[in-house]
């Protein structure tokens, strides 16, 4: 093997190595994953919530969640929700509670609770200080109606684990250019040796 076909192939693997960590938890037979995708961003997947079972059975509609122990910042955004630096209501009342310790990034939903499906993604970014998205702490609001004043049944307050270390997931991209990098070793191999 040439050094350039070393170079490549060296490139592509570091590319690989870089992918994002992602955690996992399933409860009452609903799967909410996080990806740290770099930057700041981290994105929260919530998958089967309509098959909920427990005291979520019936659930339809995301009031708000709340997120801490993702290091330190300074301001969140998410896309039809609004941030509030505080946690999650107790459940005897909806919504953000803002006299929550600091660390917290609560979301409520904008124009009344988001309708559920089996398969949701949300980018929150965060902006100012060091996230750490290694085992992020996860508090849910769900509802059965669209016009509940309090949660559905359990608000989870559970850290989502990962594997030790996270568990790394390539990315669409990555996975592209590493198959690439093996090709261009292949083909420098083939020419070798004819």
């Amino acid at each position: 093997m040439n050094k350039k076909t070393v170079w490549v192939a060296t490139a592509v693997l570091a590319l690989a190595a870089s992918a994002a960590s992602a955690n996992s938890l399933t409860f009452q037979n609903v799967t909410f994953g996080t990806t740290d995708l770099g930057g700041g961003e981290l994105q929260l997947t919530i998958d089967n919530a309509l098959n909920a079972n427990g005291d979520w059975t019936g659930i339809k509609y995301l009031e708000a969640f709340s997120l801490n122990d993702v290091g330190t910042f300074t301001s969140a955004s998410l896309t039809g929700f609004t941030f509030n630096p505080g946690g999650l209501s107790n459940g005897s009342s909806t919504g953000c509670d803002s006299s929550a310790s600091p660390g917290f990034a609560c979301f409520l939903s904008t124009g009344g609770p988001t309708a559920l499906t089996n398969s949701m993604v949300f980018d929150v970014f965060f902006s100012g200080g060091t996230p750490d998205f290694s085992l992020p702490h996860l508090k849910v609001d769900f509802w059965a109606t669209d016009s509940q004043t309090k949660s559905t049944g359990n608000l989870l307050s559970m850290d989502i684990p990962g594997s030790s270390p996270p568990t790394s997931v390539p990315e669409p991209a990555t996975l592209g250019l590493f198959g690439l990098g093996l090709t261009a070793v292949g083909f420098a191999r083939r020419r070798r040796s004819v």
